[in-house]
């Protein structure tokens, strides 16, 4: 009965500690970092003018859900007195 607990233990002790790369670990250097191509101000534009369509769709669907709220009677803004007191 001690054999099997003898060789578990063995077992379990082997593969805890084999957290570390062994012999054919090499470590990261900055030779294989992705290399940048194309101008950085090309890319930074074409961002800037995506970036600048969407906040303006953002605006104008914004612009067009107040006023269809606004013009169907949802919204209402209290910004004059109502014409009656019902």
């Amino acid at each position: 009965m001690a054999l099997p607990r003898v060789v578990a233990s063995r077992l379990m002790q082997t593969t805890v500690r084999r957290y570390h790369g062994g012999s054919q670990f090499k470590p990261p250097s900055m030779d294989e970092l992705p290399v940048p191509r194309g101008s950085w101000q090309a890319k930074y534009d074409a961002d800037q003018r995506r970036y600048n369509s969407i906040l303006a769709f953002g605006i104008a669907f914004s612009v067009f859900s107040f006023a269809l709220a606004k013009g169907s009677g949802l919204l209402y803004f209290n910004y004059a007195p109502p014409k009656s007191l019902d």
